[in-house]
């Protein structure tokens, strides 16, 4: 008898778990309304083997801009802090995230083990041998397993839990927005990330959509992203400034970091991507590591039953993501410095940025799906 497996999240990682389960031969119930999607993400060379083993990484490859170098600079005087050049062996991407969903829709429906239920879950009970979750519409659905793919603040994460957890206040938020690539100087379109260090603030930008927009971030404290925020800190900056003059519209979202739950899996519901680790997009992991989650699954799929991969996942995934989770803190925290530790942040990195960089994110690149 085929095995049911209900997925609580419409979001990319979600559609991904959806389509690998399915062509594993799981009957998959795709569960949640589908987000909007704006912006972009980057996808660093262990996310990209993820896709690789997921069977997604050429359609990827089509899609997405190939970044050639991340350029650190200091956002005050405009120094050059680190160059990290990617090497010909190296694949690292820009793309626009409504790209991606779009992909990885169109795999989805050629699945024909797959339904998708556009009602949110609102509650999970055991029901038998089985799980039951009760749908906002009214329905409900079992399946055998449940894997959570719903976010950090979402159903799945508080019954894995035992209690409703409480969101907790963002330090950092993002202000985000997609520029044509037109009205903007043609510095901006080079395939590179660019990363400039200010005063408790950052900013980062790179090219999606064929290089036909930029995707541009700049984060910072809650108190310096007042309503005239982009007035005082964009509008006087010689380089900023033309993202200013372009007027687009911003979006802010919170940044959120956290140290991964201790188990990812009660009962019968198993989470992965962000509901199981809130992951900063410091280091282009967000994503990543959620692809990481589904292709370590599908490997463990490949020689143990449902339960039981699903079982080891949950274990060994949450011991490998502390690390990396460690690093995202930790680099956020030395992104948000200002003063004088924010100065011999700079002055560390204009001497030996370019290795540093490269060493902090060595292992973290290699991966471990």
């Amino acid at each position: 008898m085929t095995q049911s497996v209900g997925i609580i999240g419409h979001g990319l990682t979600g559609i991904t778990a959806a389509i690998m389960l399915a062509r594993a031969g799981y009957q998959v119930d795709l569960i949640g309304r589908k987000p909007e999607f704006s912006g972009g993400l980057q996808l660093a060379p262990n996310g990209l083997a993820a896709l690789q083993s997921l069977g997604l990484y050429d359609d990827v490859m089509k899609k997405a801009v190939r970044l050639e170098s991340i350029c650190i600079t200091a956002l005050g005087d405009g120094r050059t802090l680190a160059d990290i050049s990617h090497h010909d062996k190296r694949v690292y991407l820009g793309m626009g995230r409504a790209d991606l969903y779009q992909l990885l829709a169109r795999h989805l429906s050629q699945q024909k083990n797959i339904r998708t239920l556009a009602s949110p879950a609102i509650h999970l009970a055991r029901s038998g041998e089985a799980m039951e979750i009760f749908l906002e519409d009214g329905r409900s659905v079992h399946a055998d397993e449940i894997i959570g793919a719903d976010g950090a603040n979402g159903l799945c994460r508080s019954f894995v839990a035992g209690a409703q957890l409480s969101r907790k206040e963002a330090p950092y938020f993002a202000m985000r927005s997609e520029i044509s690539a037109d009205i903007l100087p043609r510095l901006f379109c080079r395939p590179q990330t660019r990363l400039m260090l200010g005063e408790g603030c950052h900013f980062v930008s790179y090219p999606i959509a064929a290089q036909k927009k930029i995707n541009c971030v700049f984060c910072a404290s809650a108190e310096a992203l007042h309503p005239e925020w982009a007035d005082s800190i964009l509008a006087g900056h010689p380089l900023l400034k033309y993202l200013y003059d372009a007027n687009p519209h911003w979006a802010k979202l919170p940044l959120y970091h956290d140290t991964p739950i201790a188990s990812w899996r009660r009962m019968g519901v198993t989470l992965i991507g962000d509901a199981a680790h809130m992951m900063p997009p410091h280091l282009a992991q967000g994503a990543g590591q959620g692809f990481e989650d589904i292709a370590y699954l599908g490997a463990q799929l490949a020689i143990k039953d449902l339960s039981a991969g699903l079982r080891s996942m949950a274990i060994d995934r949450a011991a490998r993501l502390a690390p990396v989770s460690g690093k995202a803190g930790v680099t956020g925290r030395v992104m948000r410095l200002s003063g004088l530790p924010g100065q011999l942040r700079d002055s560390l990195l204009g001497l030996a940025g370019t290795q540093l960089v490269e060493n902090w994110l060595e292992d973290i690149w290699q991966g471990n799906n």
